[in-house]
């Protein structure tokens, strides 16, 4: 390892190794998990010049698109943003390859967003068979790669204007008014059994899908210039990211630093503290104050440092062989069937907390460690603590 970096630095470097030695086993199929993990990996390559991993990653995904340009696993009838994620690899990967495959996968992805569904309201379905359903998800699935696509080969002002457009039609639709927090899906037509009558909101505030959410508010964000022109968007995505800042800050567990799976229901009987979520808000938190997001950023910034710390302190361990592992994660929810040998998924409390498993390892935690722990490294180097002794 490189001398010159820093513990956090260090550790998100350790993170990317070890998603790397288990790739046989968390990276197996084209889906939006295996993209996340491969895109940290890249994205952690970048910062800390490991350019073999971007080289590592282009072969991985190889075990999936051919060098016509289609992809095992990704199909536009099916009209899935979950199946657009991993793409967002490609930009890099075809500029430092001049591939073509990656671009005309890419080409095909933004056929997609351009033809998707809507809602009668202007919202983006989220996959063809959730008609009329908008899930908070879905704003990190398509939204920097729409930004990407369209600021190199697209109408770049326009893809802003949409992008705000859902993040305020999700945000207005999924508020809980109690909390300032947002409930996993929205149901227009009402008709899903799962959503409520008057709101056609889904019935729990889930971790995870509030962390989409958030983080794709300030990767978004980072995509739009700091122009006369782009200073509305700009001012709303902020504000949006600062209210969700707020209201996290309501429901962090005070002792661990950490959030839950059902962020608003602390205590209850069988909720947990979840990591992936909890790592989704360190690396957002931090985000924010790093790039002057934060309209208070001491404040952020103290809610940030006791997520990181929980999370090294309960749910982050080192093997004997210097793997790090993370434990706690919420293999993965959503709202209704997804398949017809699949069992309904109700969205209550008790299907979040009760019947979703809990796993290891799974790059929705480990991934974004990665991209928490380079935000963590960025901080003053005063205000750093040295890596737990038994992470070292």
């Amino acid at each position: 390892m490189d001398n010159r970096i820093t513990p956090y630095q260090m550790l998100s470097e350790r993170m990317a190794r070890s998603i790397i030695r288990r790739a046989d086993v968390e990276l197996t199929d084209y889906t939006y998990v295996t993209g996340l993990g491969l895109e940290c990996v890249g994205r952690c390559a970048s910062a800390l010049h490991h350019e073999e991993w971007w080289t590592w990653v282009g072969e991985w995904f190889g075990h999936f698109l051919h060098e016509n340009g289609e992809l095992d696993g990704y199909s536009i009838e099916e009209y899935s943003f979950d199946q657009l994620s991993p793409g967002k690899c490609f930009f890099h990967l075809y500029q430092v390859t001049g591939n073509p495959k990656y671009k005309i996968a890419m080409d095909i992805m933004y056929q997609q967003i351009l033809t998707q569904p809507r809602t009668q309201s202007g919202g983006f379905w989220h996959k063809k068979i959730y008609p009329n359903q908008m899930w908070l998800d879905g704003l990190y699935m398509y939204g920097t790669f729409l930004m990407q696509y369209a600021s190199l080969y697209g109408d770049f002002p326009h893809a802003v204007r949409e992008m705000v457009f859902q993040f305020d039609l999700m945000y207005e639709k999924a508020l809980n008014s109690r909390n300032g927090l947002l409930y996993h899906a929205w149901d227009e037509s009402r008709k899903m059994p799962w959503s409520d009558i008057h709101t056609g909101c889904s019935s729990c505030v889930w971790g995870r899908a509030e962390g989409w959410y958030c983080m794709a508010l300030v990767e978004v964000l980072d995509l739009i210039p700091e122009t006369k022109e782009f200073s509305a968007p700009r001012a709303r995505l902020i504000e949006l990211s600062n209210r969700l800042a707020q209201a996290l800050f309501a429901v962090q567990d005070d002792e661990s630093g950490l959030w839950y799976q059902v962020l608003d229901q602390g205590g209850r009987m069988y909720n947990y503290l979840e990591t992936s979520a909890s790592t989704m808000f360190v690396y957002f938190l931090f985000h924010m104050v790093h790039r002057g997001y934060a309209y208070h950023p001491e404040i952020v910034r103290k809610a940030a440092w006791m997520g990181w710390k929980g999370l090294l302190k309960y749910k982050v361990t080192s093997d004997e062989d210097g793997e790090l592992h993370m434990k706690d994660i919420c293999k993965g929810a959503g709202v209704g069937q997804y398949a017809l040998d699949k069992p309904y998924r109700d969205g209550t409390y008790e299907y979040y907390t009760e019947r979703e498993p809990k796993v290891m390892d799974n790059p929705q935690g480990t991934g974004v460690f990665i991209l928490a722990a380079l935000e963590v490294a960025q901080e003053p180097v005063n205000g750093m603590e040295k890596s737990p002794e038994s992470l070292r």
